[in-house]
């Protein structure tokens, strides 16, 4: 994992490139801090910063070039390089390192960009081509790793993260209002192309982006997330042999490090899998260093998952760690989780990742293994239990539909769940309520009427619309910005793409089944059977109403001070006039309203 930045500036509009670059890395260096390196040639310059993963020697320093034509700089793991690598030498290719960048390279070579349908990993890279002056960006299937941009006549940077684009004054620093509007009333990040600065984008997952010799962009989708939604069908044993082969295999491949691997361990069902899995493999292989877990706890709480980590622990030997965040400690890290993140973020629940992952990088972990994307690939969100049942009932299996939602009665109550959310929860489903009325209420007058750019009510497969767009990016961001803020690499079993795509061509019935979410998975993996048999979902929990409760007073002075950065996007009259109700109920998210006014100040963010 490392950090990638670059300029293409083909009519020469800014000087000290180089300069620009070592500061740029510098910015990033927490994402790279074993090695760093600068290219310069043509409209060029191309920075780096390692963390070494694969191949600890010199041979694998950045940026790479072959044969003096290409130039790479890239952040990721291609998890199958020792099988591309076997190929391309009975093509005639030599490799003089063990790391997957050079791997990487030569398949580019060879290829051009159909070598991206043959990758199996995460990335995003820049390649330079000498010959034609021209510079050809990628990312992954499904976003897993960043790339930002902005250009400006002629003029383009790129980098893994926002904060080293502002490493150039040149870069503007101004809000995105509708960004704003999405993120105040639906909690929507990271759904867009676009970012909260005006005028930086992401590049869309499963894109690249070719920067010709006169100085031309285009982007070009290269991979569509394969659905098909079928609402029930005959479950076969091959289905459940097949998922679990693909998912072993996908542990397997994303083992494969030059330093040890371990393994955020929240108590779900989806890290406890891939702890019991990955455990087991490093057992067979004979692997001197047993496996490290490290997790969240929170002792006070009534809803700790420390009963459920403890099994897994106890159930595979593997060596288990735990940091307990609270309220004091969000409220002294809060500047740096900010700046960490570059945008804002809906909840405190990323602190608890933050933590988790802090407490790795202080017992010398370099690779954690995570389960992002699970609950996208498997339905184990409340919402799409709700989908199952207005499925069920719109395709003729009506029978069926009350089954489930008589199953899923237990599960409400101990989710504190009601009837009444889910059926709001439906009517959004069907574009028949608002639902986000008590949350504009608080919004600046200009903005209060603001149209969505994005939302569940015009999505008739919501499942894709939370892999590609609403959840799982946002996810990916969060995870791996903490990750890397402690130069740690997070590899996600679930996303490897052959069982992604073999999960969302499967008939919603595999997923939820007799009450039970991620039913597929609960036959098919080993865990714990208190882990196997739990109907709540907390994930990352954080007692987050109590934290900002505990901090009422430093808080509210946010928005009582004269510089209030946010005060053209948030009626703070009203916001303060209703704050101890709110700090009570909490009903319009609280800490999206805090982050927002903290993420102008940390970053010195211009009203629109």
């Amino acid at each position: 994992m490392c950090g990638i930045c670059g300029i293409y500036d083909r009519k020469h509009l800014a000087q000290n490139h180089r300069e620009l670059i070592e500061l740029m890395n510098k910015t990033q260096h927490h994402r790279g801090p074993d090695d760093e390196g600068v290219f310069e040639a043509g409209s060029v310059t191309l920075g780096h910063v390692r963390l070494s993963i694969l191949d600890l020697t010199a041979a694998g320093h950045q940026p790479m070039t072959l044969r003096d034509r290409y130039t790479i700089v890239f952040n990721g793991e291609i998890y199958n390089y020792i099988e591309l690598r076997t190929e391309l030498q009975q093509k005639g290719y030599s490799f003089v390192s063990g790391a997957d960048t050079e791997v990487l390279l030569a398949s580019y070579d060879c290829w051009g960009e159909d070598c991206l349908t043959r990758l199996n990993g995460f990335w995003a890279f820049a390649v330079y081509d000498a010959q034609t002056d021209s510079l050809f960006l990628s990312r992954d299937r499904y976003g897993v790793k960043p790339l930002y941009y902005t250009s400006r006549q002629g003029y383009t940077l790129f980098a893994s993260e926002i904060k080293t684009l502002l490493a150039d004054e040149r870069t503007e620093r101004t809000v995105n209002e509708q960004a704003v509007v999405n993120y105040l009333v639906n909690g929507f990040v990271d759904c867009e192309e676009e970012t909260f600065f005006r005028g930086i984008f992401r590049l869309p997952a499963g894109s690249w982006m070719r920067i010709s010799g006169d100085g031309d962009a285009k982007i070009t989708r290269w991979y569509t997330l394969p659905y098909r939604e079928t609402v029930y069908e005959k479950l076969t044993a091959e289905t459940d042999a097949r998922f679990h082969d693909l998912f072993t295999d996908s542990v397997r491949m994303r083992l494969r490090s030059d330093v040890p691997v371990g393994s955020c361990l929240s108590g779900g069902l989806d890290s406890s899998s891939i702890v019991c899995e990955s455990s087991r493999q490093l057992k067979e292989s004979g692997a001197q260093n047993g496996q490290s877990t490290y997790s969240a706890s929170y002792p006070d709480s009534p809803d700790d998952e420390r009963r459920y980590i403890d099994a897994v622990v106890e159930m595979t030997g593997v060596s288990g760690h735990y940091v307990q965040p609270t309220g004091d400690m969000l409220f002294r890290d809060l500047d740096h989780l900010i700046y960490t993140q570059d945008e804002p973020f809906v909840s405190t629940s990323m602190y608890a990742s933050y933590c988790v992952m802090r407490l790795a990088s202080e017992n010398g972990a370099r690779v954690l293994l995570d389960g992002q994307g699970a609950d996208e690939i498997l339905c184990g969100y409340r919402k799409a239990r709700v989908y199952y049942i207005k499925k069920l009932l719109s395709s003729g299996h009506p029978l069926r539909a009350v089954r489930e939602l008589f199953l899923y009665l237990p599960y409400m109550r101990k989710n504190n769940s009601t009837l009444l959310a889910d059926l709001s929860m439906l009517r959004q489903f069907l574009g028949k309520e608002k639902g986000d009325d008590i949350r504009r209420k608080y919004l600046a007058p200009p903005i209060r009427n603001a149209t969505l750019s994005r939302s569940y009510r015009s999505s008739d497969h919501f499942i894709v619309d939370d892999f590609s767009a609403i959840v799982l990016p946002a996810l990916l961001r969060y995870v791996d910005r903490n990750a890397m803020a402690f130069s740690i690499e997070d590899r996600l079993p679930f996303l490897d793409y052959r069982l992604v795509e073999f999960c969302m061509q499967l008939p919603l019935n595999a997923k939820i089944n007799d009450g039970w979410s991620k039913a597929l998975m609960r036959r098919t993996l080993t865990m714990p059977e208190p882990v196997r048999k739990r109907r709540d979902k907390i994930g990352f929990y954080t007692p987050e109403q109590q934290w900002i409760a505990g901090h009422a007073a430093e808080y509210r002075s946010l928005f009582e001070r004269r510089e209030c950065r946010s005060i053209a996007y948030i009626d703070r009259d009203r916001l303060l006039a209703d704050w101890n109700d709110i700090i009570r109920k909490d009903s319009i998210g609280l800490f999206r309203y805090i982050c927002l006014e903290k993420w102008m100040e940390i970053f010195n963010v211009r009203t629109a």
